[in-house]
């Protein structure tokens, strides 16, 4: 398992339904469990050597990161983390819930629309341990994605960095045929998607899998019981939205 869940059921249910958690609103550097606003010595000559990936949901969140890297110590734990803004694209929930009972995110291309995401520079040591926390259940693709407009709070424009995708899709709005439901805890300019909070992501989940079902409910077993999980994204998958992201080369899944 890449990280513990909580044991209690109300903590399980505000660790589902905080999904993407919070960010804070600059660049940071992650260390021993702590984050301290970006220092003015971390500049593109420190950044050189590490691997930028696109952080478009949770691990944009200092408090996810702690829980894939909390069993690092000094300088190995250290990690950048700078906020960034990506033309035409949006973050969009995918048509899956995770083993902790959240829907999650992926990108999704959106013309026009400039989403901020954050950067996690990583060391060649650290992302063994993000595929781990990422790729292990099969839910995401790693990959590179190229020809992309990202400019780095205080730094570059990149052209290019890496990302991980939801193999399962978008989540499907109901409101709107072929459309995918976009983060409201992302911020967004020229957002052509409706966007939601978690909860109501997850509610657009039960209704389409199991209509009379109590949220809570549905979300508890749904943590519990891995097969059912299993039986609920595949319903998903059905009417998902198939995700674009033009430019993107799969490399690991």
């Amino acid at each position: 398992m890449p990280w513990p869940l909580p044991e209690t059921d109300d903590a399980r249910l505000r660790l589902a339904k905080g999904y993407p958690y919070a960010a804070p609103g600059g660049s940071y550097l992650y260390r021993d469990g702590e984050i301290t606003p970006m220092p003015d010595d971390v500049g593109p000559a420190a950044l050189r050597d590490r691997v930028p990936v696109i952080a478009h949901g949770s691990n944009r969140a200092p408090e996810q990161i702690h829980r894939k890297f909390s069993h690092l110590s000094g300088p190995a734990s250290e990690i950048p983390v700078t906020r960034a803004v990506l033309d035409d694209h949006d973050v969009v929930y995918s048509a899956h819930m995770t083993r902790y009972g959240a829907v999650s995110a992926t990108l999704h291309r959106a013309p026009g629309t400039r989403v901020t995401v954050f950067v996690t520079w990583l060391t060649e040591a650290q992302l063994p341990r993000m595929h781990e926390t990422e790729l292990g259940l099969g839910n995401y693709a790693y990959g590179r994605m190229t020809d992309v407009d990202l400019t780095i709070e205080g730094g570059p424009r990149l052209d290019a960095a890496f990302a991980y995708l939801s193999v399962h899709g978008c989540l499907a709005d109901p409101e709107a045929a072929g459309a995918p439901l976009a983060l409201a805890a992302v911020p967004a300019e020229d957002r052509r998607h409706r966007a939601v909070h978690q909860e109501s992501a997850l509610a657009v989940l039960r209704d389409h899998h199991e209509p009379e079902a109590e949220l809570d409910g549905l979300i508890l077993t749904a943590i519990a019981d891995t097969a059912k999980r299993r039986r609920l994204i595949e319903t998903l998958q059905a009417a998902a939205v198939p995700w674009e992201v033009p430019g993107f080369e799969m490399i690991l899944r």
